[in-house]
């Protein structure tokens, strides 16, 4: 994925964390564990799936969901998804 594409992912993706979680987006990073760093429940999960689902008009599946534990397997979640080709 293009540097460019995954930074604006990024960014989108900082910005739901934040209005799911509270948190500023700057605490972010490809690192940061969904359960582990930012105390995420089942319900907050959903919203942040809710958020990603309709800015990026794709479908998150259950099983999708319990493969992401990262930021960055977000990003590289939404990047395989809107560039299907991509790795």
């Amino acid at each position: 994925m293009p540097n460019q594409a995954k930074e604006s992912i990024a960014k989108i993706v900082s910005g739901a964390l934040a209005a799911v979680t509270g948190q500023s987006e700057d605490q972010f990073n490809e690192h940061t564990d969904l359960i582990r760093d930012l105390d995420m429940d089942s319900l907050a999960l959903y919203e942040l799936v809710i958020e990603l689902e309709e800015h990026y008009h794709l479908q998150i599946t259950d099983e999708d969901i319990d493969r992401i534990k990262t930021m960055g397997d977000i990003i590289s979640f939404i990047g395989r998804k809107l560039d299907p080709g991509a790795k």
